[in-house]
């Protein structure tokens, strides 16, 4: 206690933001990353799975099986971290199969919107 205030420590008062931040964020429905021309939806996610595998047609398949939507393989950036695709008919769609991603947390612990710059051809 400082002059009778209790004093929160930086790193205490810096992972309660970030838990805030984390649960706002998955909280919040996926925006539209890209309309193609035929008006189908597509939303780039970063996930990190369960079980480090590099067997990216595995991995989209079994994305795919819980999502309820078509699943491409983008890339990994680590055994555990990879990048994929889903392929929707509108947002409504994309969202819904995020939220089921989200919720099987035993073999998705995370899963985000990929925000990083993708280059022309993407």
């Amino acid at each position: 206690m400082i002059h009778g205030r209790r004093r929160i420590l930086p790193s205490v008062a810096a992972a309660t933001v970030a838990a805030t931040v984390g649960l706002v964020a998955c909280a919040q429905p996926v925006p539209m990353a890209a309309a193609a021309p035929d008006g189908a939806v597509h939303v780039r996610l970063l996930v990190k799975i369960a079980r480090a595998s590099e067997d990216g047609g595995a991995i989209a398949a079994e994305a795919s099986r819980l999502a309820g939507v078509p699943v491409r393989y983008a890339a990994a950036t680590s055994a555990v971290w990879h990048a994929l695709v889903l392929d929707c008919t509108s947002i409504g769609e994309c969202n819904d199969a995020v939220a089921r991603l989200r919720a099987a947390r035993n073999s998705y612990p995370v899963v985000e919107r990929d925000e990083r710059k993708q280059g022309a051809s993407s």
